[in-house]
């Protein structure tokens, strides 16, 4: 069974993985919707969109809530994958993308391009994520939004490092405790040997 501390320091863990890595970025506010269309599977060029999706839009939207990040999975393996980033027109009213903003509804299946509630959007910029890996994908992101990474603060970087050295001495801790249970094992099982051969020499 799993202990306490244990399991508090895998949440932990998963929540800075989530705030901090590739894709944590604080987008522009000109950028309004980022819309990705790939396959569900990824032969032909679509793992690295997947992956993607995976990692980096996960940290994207963490630190950018109020931009809607939809995703259209029903392309076929032979079909383009492409990111579709829209810009807010010049005359679009302002709006906060800061986390304290409204998160925007985020939609997995649909192929629309244009939900109802978004701002005006004067460009699109789109890339072409088919055969390329996540971190391509990323390189691209940021230069065509100029966004900037989230750098940790000296509390997480403390904190990761207090993170790193529990696991590594939980994971010496679980190898001496493996090399106590085998050797014991390993006692119990000559000793039991040892009767048996008493045992056969007295009959």
């Amino acid at each position: 069974m799993v202990s306490l501390p244990q399991r508090m320091r895998k949440l932990q863990t998963k929540l800075l993985a989530i705030r901090l890595g590739s894709g944590a970025l604080v987008l522009p506010k000109d950028v309004k919707r980022i819309h990705l269309r790939f396959a569900q599977k990824t032969d032909g060029g679509h793992m690295g969109p997947r992956k993607f999706w995976r990692h980096e839009l996960v940290r994207m939207k963490y630190h950018n809530p109020a931009v809607p990040m939809t995703i259209d999975r029903t392309a076929n393996s032979t079909d383009d994958a492409t990111m579709s980033i829209h810009f807010a027109s010049a005359d679009a009213p302002k709006s906060s993308n800061s986390a304290t903003a409204a998160p925007a509804p985020v939609d997995s299946t649909t192929s629309s391009t244009a939900p109802s509630d978004h701002a005006p959007t004067d460009r699109v910029q789109t890339i072409d994520m088919k055969h390329r890996t996540n971190l391509e994908i990323l390189r691209d992101v940021i230069r065509l939004t100029k966004a900037f990474p989230v750098e940790p603060t000296p509390a997480e970087q403390e904190e990761m490092q207090l993170l790193e050295e529990q696991r590594v001495r939980s994971l010496r801790d679980s190898k001496l405790s493996q090399e106590v249970r085998a050797r014991q094992k390993r006692e119990q099982e000559l000793l039991q040997q040892a009767r048996g051969d008493v045992a056969s020499q007295t009959a």
